[in-house]
């Protein structure tokens, strides 16, 4: 029976431990999905002169915004 109970320990702090670093990992990735397009209160046209690549990337997925309509704006 104690090594039953031995066991049932092992795996479920092998299991916690897995379950932080899925946390851990998820934290890490939600700052880079939430920092995509210009910051608010920006002024969109500043920022994608500033960073054509990233505005390209944002204009993709928000082709309906203003900037986005623009011709210089791919």
């Amino acid at each position: 029976m104690v090594l039953i109970n031995n066991m049932i320990k092992y795996i479920y702090n092998k299991i916690r431990i897995i379950g932080y670093i899925f946390i851990i990992i998820a934290v890490l990735r939600v700052p880079l999905a939430l920092a995509a397009g210009p910051p608010p209160g920006a002024d969109q046209t500043v920022w994608c002169e500033q960073n054509a690549d990233e505005c390209s990337e944002w204009c993709a997925e928000n082709s309906e915004e203003d900037i986005c309509q623009e011709p210089d704006c791919d």
